[in-house]
């Protein structure tokens, strides 16, 4: 039986895009930098990208998206290139403010309790938790059960504590991107042309170093 060697880590954490008034584009470091190996001796590598609404103003569609880069040359960070596009969904986003305090710390660390669940009423549907005080510490939540106008329940406890200042937003793009082998670095670079409407991103990686 084979043994793979696996390393996780973090890109970039939550991370506002901004709309057009403030900084509408973020650029995470390059991967290679990041890792304790190096890229292109990777067996496999994928990034886990997010990009979630983080207000209910209403973004147009294709306002906003990513630009996977790679490099081509070792020469100067003039030699990135752009391997795709995406881009991110649009609309308005449901936002619900948190009716009491929520996950670490208190009796059901796994809920999340809102006054108000419609729109957060759909099990299985992927929400954004943002924690106003500090981004970081916000994450996504997935809803295994809801009781109506009381909690949304996620499928694991929450590992941070939410308070009545933080909320939920309900549009939440995902994606896994599967890397070419043997390429030298890779980063990811945001932006958002949308005049109101702001995102959160988040960048991470697992790559296999190794094979026994």
């Amino acid at each position: 039986m084979s043994d793979f060697t696996t390393e996780r880590g973090q890109l970039q954490d939550w991370t506002t895009l901004d709309d057009t008034g403030g900084v509408p584009t973020s650029e995470t470091s390059a991967l290679d930098g990041t890792m304790t190996g190096t890229l292109s001796e990777c067996l496999e590598a994928m990034l886990h990208i997010v990009m979630a609404h983080q207000d209910a103003n209403d973004a147009s569609t294709n306002n906003a998206g990513y630009r996977v880069l790679i490099k081509v040359n070792s020469n100067s960070d003039e030699d990135w290139r752009t391997f795709f596009e995406v881009q991110a969904t649009g609309g308005q986003a449901n936002a619900q403010v948190l009716a009491a305090n929520s996950g670490s710390g208190q009796a059901n660390p796994e809920r999340i309790e809102v006054a108000a669940t419609a729109n957060f009423d759909t099990p299985g549907d992927v929400y954004f938790l943002k924690d106003a005080g500090t981004l970081a510490d916000s994450c996504i939540v997935v809803n295994q059960d809801v009781v109506t106008n009381d909690y949304v329940e996620h499928i694991d406890d929450l590992v941070n504590a939410y308070d009545t200042s933080d909320y939920l937003y309900d549009i939440v793009d995902q994606w896994d991107v599967l890397l070419p082998r043997g390429i030298q670095d890779v980063k990811v670079l945001f932006y958002n042309t949308d005049a109101d409407a702001t995102y959160a991103t988040r960048v991470d990686y697992t790559a296999v170093t190794d094979i026994e």
